[in-house]
């Protein structure tokens, strides 16, 4: 299984990529430097669709966005979200939710870890050198997050 994860942001949006096996294809930003929302969301579209179609993933699986703490943030995310859903959407690729906190635990055993924290197992997991970026690994994290909860419920439904 092929799995693309998107930490969704209205200026950088993260992706990463992951096989089974905890296998690392490709990680990466989408840096958003265009002042007008709009050409922002279509970049955002652009780009994530230029990813599907050179990867093929079997699923998309997107941090949650959560507005309690930040409403008017969690607007923007939203609508970076959205860009990136209708990518997976036209591609007809299956996508999945889950809640930060919830990856978090999985992968750092610890709810509330940091970006940092994330970031070092997430490193650590896939075996990567090189330094990434927090949203990539993020991202990376997400689709990490897929690949073992399909695992877990293929095991536990088998």
């Amino acid at each position: 299984m092929r799995v693309l994860g998107i930490d969704p942001g209205s200026r950088v949006t993260g992706f990463g990529l992951v096989e089974k096996g905890d296998i690392p294809l490709a990680w990466g930003i989408i840096r958003l430097k265009e002042k007008d929302l709009a050409r922002r969301l279509w970049r955002i579209y652009d780009e994530i669709m230029s990813i599907i179609k050179e990867f093929e993933p079997e699923v998309i699986a997107f941090e949650e966005v959560i507005p309690e703490t930040y409403p008017r943030a969690a607007l923007k995310l939203g609508q970076a979200q959205g860009a990136a859903l209708l990518a997976a959407a036209q591609a007809r690729v299956p996508v999945f939710f889950y809640h930060p906190l919830e990856i978090k635990k999985a992968i750092t055993g610890y709810g509330n870890a940091s970006k940092e924290q994330l970031r070092y197992m997430v490193k650590n997991i896939l075996g990567l050198e090189e330094d990434i970026p927090v949203d990539a690994s993020d991202a990376l994290s997400v689709a990490l997050y897929h690949l073992q909860s399909h695992q877990w419920k293929n095991v536990s439904s088998g």
